[in-house]
């Protein structure tokens, strides 16, 4: 069934359209049994009768060398034809424009089917009875009287013409639609799920872009400020100048062939998100040195599980941008995984946590973490969380909750 907010009478989607032929197009692609389905269907099959009509009109004028009644026989037959494949269509579709409730509806749409053959039934006869006057009145009588049914081979061929007339009146009359219409509401259902899932994918594919552009606008900045220490400790420091470039390779090495493969953007584990972290807090710890200790907490087991990428390394670099950096003396930058039971289903909790310099006035509200809630909204709805808080004088926790997926082959 169509929902009740769609018109019937507006075009549908071309996945929710259908019809008795898949190659006719100037019907089926409305409601079946609306206004516009019913007359346009009319058309085209009442075309095809009125041709029929026209021609057995045709033969009997050239029979009978009658123009008059070749006029008269090819009316009456495509009037019958009309009445066949119109009456039940047109039925229907004054019904079901009634806004009935759905079962009434389909009771009567099915009536109206079967009246519709009746009167075709009848509109044929009709014509039949017009053209065997006719014939009679030239003394051509039609032999319509019944034979014995005694022969049994006469009774099966009596009902195998009967059941033929049958399956042919049921399809002219609209019968053969009665199965797209109760299969409307599947159809609607199915639409609906494949637009969802449409727009799931258009806003993944816009946040993985946003992941990329971010990455883009990071990365320089965080490589000049690192050369730029460098520079300074070349004639200063030069075996700390040597490790910071190594710390710096080690970490490209880690960062670059994931953002550079072809789903490098899309596709991730947790473990190559933490060995790009780690890469980078031990770049930072030779940028601060014994200012900066790092303790990281992994589980083995929830390596290989799926995370979305760039997310976490983002945290990292807030909790060393707003508290380790302004802070002179010591800070501690712990980053742990695991996996844990909430309400019955089993979920990955990632937390970033830092004894920095505390939650600043507007610290929440910065690009990088309201990107890193619009990539988890986009990924995984409302089954995903993320929450910035301080849970002591100048600790600052930051985590993350996603569903806990099965580990890659």
């Amino acid at each position: 069934m169509a929902e009740p907010s769609y018109p019937l009478d507006r075009p549908l989607p071309p996945d929710v359209a259908a019809g008795e032929s898949a190659f006719i197009q100037y019907y089926q692609k409305y409601t079946v049994f609306s206004w516009p389905w019913a007359w346009r269907r009319t058309v085209v099959f009442g075309s095809l009768g009125v041709m029929a009509g026209v021609s057995f009109g045709a033969s009997h004028g050239l029979f009978v060398r009658d123009l008059g009644e070749a006029i008269v026989v090819s009316l009456a037959c495509s009037a019958a034809n009309i009445v066949l494949v119109g009456a039940g269509p047109m039925l229907a579709a004054f019904f079901r424009h009634r806004s009935w409730p759905r079962r009434m509806e389909r009771v009567v749409i099915v009536g109206a089917v079967i009246c519709g053959i009746v009167l075709g039934v009848i509109s044929s006869d009709w014509a039949t009875q017009v053209h065997d006057q006719f014939m009679g009145a030239h003394g051509h009588h039609s032999s319509s009287k019944m034979q014995p049914t005694a022969d049994v081979h006469m009774f099966v061929r009596r009902m195998l013409d009967a059941s033929r007339d049958l399956l042919m009146l049921f399809i002219a009359s609209g019968g053969l639609a009665l199965p797209a219409y109760f299969s409307e509401g599947k159809r609607w259902a199915e639409h609906r799920r494949r637009v969802e899932l449409e727009k799931i994918s258009a806003q993944k594919s816009e946040s993985d872009l946003k992941l990329t552009v971010l990455q883009a606008q990071v990365e320089p900045h965080f490589l000049f400020n690192t050369l730029a220490s460098v520079r300074s400790l070349v004639t200063s420091d030069p075996q700390r100048a040597a490790q910071t470039i190594d710390a710096l390779a080690q970490h490209l090495r880690a960062t670059l062939p994931k953002l550079r493969a072809e789903t490098g953007t899309s596709q991730s584990t947790l473990g190559e998100q933490f060995a790009i972290c780690a890469s980078y807090l031990e770049l930072m710890k030779i940028r601060l040195g014994e200012r900066l200790r790092v303790e990281l907490e992994l589980p083995p087991e929830l390596r290989e599980v799926p995370f979305p990428p760039l997310l976490l390394i983002s945290l990292v670099e807030n909790a060393i941008k707003h508290g380790a950096e302004p802070k002179p003396g010591v800070v501690d930058v712990t980053l742990a995984a695991r996996a844990i039971d909430e309400g019955g289903q089993r979920r990955l909790e990632v937390s970033v946590e830092d004894d920095g310099a505390g939650l600043t006035m507007g610290m929440g509200e910065g690009t990088g973490l309201a990107n890193i809630r619009a990539q988890l909204l986009a990924r995984f709805g409302s089954s995903a969380s993320f929450d910035l808080s301080q849970r002591a004088p100048g600790r600052v926790l930051a985590r993350l909750t996603i569903p806990l997926e099965a580990p890659r082959p």
